[in-house]
């Protein structure tokens, strides 16, 4: 019911329950950045395609708009340098994500 978990920890002087936290998942969250920079470096290396092409195409890979997707793209520098020296490698990519064309 309703004020239940307060009356319970007010009243009745029990511990606080454990609450869940919602929202996103950071594992997944981080996952789908690192997909999505992959995603980028390979556009831009390996298919020498243009900044605003690539822009186009990671929105329609991964339902995001184009500002969410350069604001991941500034907040993760360093992991994009990561993956940048590791995008050399293709395989790298296609053992990680073998669901996707690389």
């Amino acid at each position: 019911m309703r004020g239940q978990r307060i009356y319970n920890e007010i009243i009745k002087g029990d511990k606080p329950c454990i609450v869940k936290r919602k929202g996103r998942n950071d594992k997944l969250v981080n996952k789908r950045n690192e997909c999505l920079l992959a995603r980028y470096v390979y556009f831009g290396l390996k298919k020498d395609i243009c900044y605003e092409e690539i822009i186009r195409t990671l929105v329609s890979e991964f339902f995001l708009s184009p500002n969410t997707i350069v604001h991941i793209l500034q907040d993760n520098t360093d992991l994009l340098q990561t993956v940048r020296q590791r995008a050399h490698v293709t395989y790298y990519f296609q053992h990680k994500w073998p669901h996707l064309r690389w």
